[in-house]
């Protein structure tokens, strides 16, 4: 591992481990998500790409500053884009890996959000500057993130190349260097249809994508709650000391069982909420967080996800 390392405006690196770095994304930049560097003993693993290529292509030139070891495999944690649309940058020097399944929806799912963000993304961008202007200093804040993430994918799509995975797996792989030994453990259903998180045993870090948010609240709309519980609840039994999020800075177990807690109150709020007769086409405008909740940024997506859940408990015609 070299001295020097390399700098971005759109994310900061922190060593978590000898020879493993997270790279956390800065608000405002367009990254958006967080990644991960480790170098596994004589092979660098990038876990997760970033949004777009211009972050990734940051990203590549700080694991040439900080890492002796080539790129020698990307990997991708689930379809959605700010997690690989920076795979064009790292195509033509390393295998992408990712789940079977993983893989498909890029194809799908992947395929539908592409066209909308070229058909939206431009006029989405106009908004939110013209809506920071009269936002206050905390919203302010907030819209930094979403202008990064619109700002940077205007600034791409003109040579945007989706790059799909080339090695795909079912539900478990390992891949071994000298130093250590990076396993892929796929879930099915908790944030997305398929999600995989990387585990480094020997160091006690498991890369958690979106199936982890950090000071924010999670995002609860594209998958199964059930499933999302019995994945953190199993990652819980793990000898780890260290969770990178998806999303927000690294946490620790204490962040975790936060998780857990939400998603558990999600569900029990939105059961009460069925039993006491809400509707989707209900007003959800007084629905608040509780004050356990209270300091998680993107407060907008706690109605968001009790609203999803109603959906999902049969609501959609008022049905119980």
């Amino acid at each position: 591992m070299r001295t020097s390392s390399g700098e971005s405006r759109h994310f900061q690196l922190q060593p978590l481990a000898e020879g493993v770095l997270a790279a956390i994304a800065t608000n405002g930049g367009s990254a958006i998500c967080n990644s991960g560097i480790i170098d596994l003993g004589g092979q660098t693993l990038i876990f997760d790409t970033f949004l777009t290529p211009q972050a990734a292509a940051d990203l590549k030139q700080a694991i040439a500053h900080v890492f002796e070891p080539a790129l020698c495999i990307a990997v991708n944690s689930h379809y959605h884009n700010d997690h690989i649309w920076g795979n064009q940058v790292f195509a033509a020097v390393a295998p992408i890996v990712s789940s079977r399944r993983t893989r498909e929806l890029i194809a799908t799912e992947g395929a539908e959000e592409l066209k909308s963000c070229t058909a939206n993304s431009a006029q989405r961008l106009e908004a939110l500057r013209a809506q920071y202007e009269t936002a206050s200093e905390q919203q302010q804040e907030e819209l930094l993130l979403w202008i990064g993430e619109y700002g940077g994918i205007v600034e791409a799509l003109p040579h945007l190349r989706v790059c799909m995975p080339t090695i795909t797996f079912d539900d478990r792989l390992e891949i071994h260097g000298s130093r250590y030994t990076a396993e892929l453990i796929a879930f099915e259903g908790g944030h997305t249809g398929h999600d995989t998180v990387l585990y480094l045993p020997q160091a006690g870090i498991v890369f958690m994508s979106d199936l982890l948010f950090v000071g924010f609240h999670p995002y609860l709309a594209d998958g199964d709650p059930a499933q999302l519980l019995k994945a953190l609840r199993a990652v819980s039994q793990w000898e780890a000391r260290g969770y990178v999020p998806g999303h927000g800075p690294v946490g620790t177990a204490d962040d975790l069982h936060l998780q857990i807690e939400y998603v558990e109150h999600c569900i029990d709020k939105a059961h009460r909420l069925v039993d006491g007769g809400q509707t989707v086409e209900g007003d959800f405008a007084e629905l608040k967080s509780p004050e356990r909740f209270a300091h998680l940024g993107l407060h907008e997506l706690y109605v968001a996800n009790i609203r999803f859940l109603c959906q999902r408990f049969g609501l959609a015609t008022g049905d119980k």
